[in-house]
């Protein structure tokens, strides 16, 4: 692995949102690598971001990396120009100061190697810890942190110490010539303007899930209220479904398969009345639902969109079918449409992608389709809903 040098002059002006796409690609990349997929297209990568694709070609554009008309990117060559990049194929050599849990758990990370981060030495300054040893590293005392530091040319630091301790750590750190540092200390440290801190503040982290829980259950609470004042009793046709049957575990099954056949799903406040009934947990009852396939949550759409992305399909343009699919039907993979009209899939390979790409629309089979026949059979299917509803 080679010594890392530092960024080409004009890459510390690339806007940090950029930066933080581009190792993600990376990851991407390698796993795509893996399963020895070949050539990848800005849509698709665009896909992972749920960012517009024009803004993954001009993340490519600043890494200095060109794909081939109709291909896309070469992922190998891809994945290498940000290897490049990014440094990850050079060798940087680090520290890291304080040898708590987090810093051992650090330590012992395999994906710091992976990404060209070699861990030279760990420091603490507490008298129990010095001498113990953390996977291949000694813990070593603060007093010798100056050879270690000289003798092996640092180049970051990672520091994994209490925030009152955090700035004199920083300090001594800068004093000794390093220029990055990688803070996990819950503090926002004060260098001089030719020192990079890059902060992971854990605390900010669980705050803001935390906020991100309390509204969510404030939210849910208050929709349980409002559907609790809403429907205090079952349906007319729930009623008579419990009329025919006994209020036993035996019959939830029948009772399950016959509210999906009047309502063409199980709507969740029906499962609450269905759970009562029987006087079982509503938790049982999901079970139940999710161990049988025939069962739906979720109401069916009358066309039901699927898209094969198999290899051979991806080769023949599914990618192009899908998303002048998602773009014609302003519809996400994985979703329904508001009216109710159509819903959209991915699907392998249905083993006749030779003939692909495949589109499958209520079980009715397209095979080698293009993407204008398709517009018109949508157009058409939009056309005759509207016209059975006027």
């Amino acid at each position: 692995m080679k010594k890392y040098l530092g960024h080409q002059s004009g890459e510390s002006n690339i806007p940090e949102q950029t930066l933080r796409r581009i190792p993600m690609y990376h990851q991407i990349l390698s796993e795509m690598e893996r399963k020895r997929v070949q050539y990848i297209s800005s849509k698709q990568l665009a896909r992972y971001f749920q960012v517009d694709d024009t803004q993954v070609r001009k993340d490519v554009a600043i890494i200095g990396y060109k794909g081939k008309p109709k291909s896309g990117y070469s992922v190998t060559g891809l994945k290498n120009a940000i290897e490049e990049f990014l440094g990850i194929n050079y060798e940087n050599t680090a520290i890291l100061i304080g040898a708590g849990h987090l810093g051992s758990a650090l330590a012992q990370y395999p994906g710091l190697k992976e990404y060209g981060l070699k861990l030279i030495a760990i420091f603490d300054n507490d008298p129990s810890k010095i001498g113990n040893v953390i996977g291949p590293f000694t813990i070593l005392p603060m007093d010798s942190l100056q050879r270690v530091v000289k003798s092996y040319d640092i180049g970051i630091a990672i520091i994994t110490v209490p925030k009152e301790e955090a700035q004199s750590v920083c300090n001594r750190i800068v004093s000794l010539g390093i220029k990055a540092i990688w803070n996990f200390a819950p503090t926002q440290l004060s260098v001089p303007p030719d020192v990079t801190v890059r902060n992971e503040n854990i605390a900010m982290g669980i705050a803001m899930l935390s906020h991100y829980l309390k509204t969510h259950k404030i939210q849910h609470e208050k929709e349980k209220t409002e559907a609790e004042i809403k429907q205090k009793n079952p349906p007319k046709q729930v009623i008579e479904i419990f009329q025919k049957y006994q209020p036993k575990r035996e019959y939830l099954i029948p009772i399950l398969e016959k509210t999906q056949e009047i309502f063409g799903y199980l709507p969740r406040d029906i499962l609450d009345f269905i759970a009562d009934f029987i006087n079982i947990p509503i938790s049982n009852v999901l079970k139940v639902i999710d161990f049988y396939g025939n069962f739906r949550l979720e109401p069916p759409a009358k066309y039901k969109i699927q898209v094969c992305i198999g290899d051979l399909c991806q080769e023949m343009g599914a990618y192009d079918i899908l998303d002048a699919i998602t773009k014609q039907l302003n519809l996400g993979v994985g979703k329904t449409s508001e009216n109710g009209l159509f819903s959209l899939e991915t699907i392998p390979c249905p083993g006749v992608c030779e003939n692909g790409p495949i589109v499958t629309i209520n079980k009715k089979q397209y095979k080698g389709i293009k993407v204008k026949e398709l517009s018109e059979i949508l157009g058409r299917l939009i056309k005759e809903s509207k016209e059975e509803g006027s």
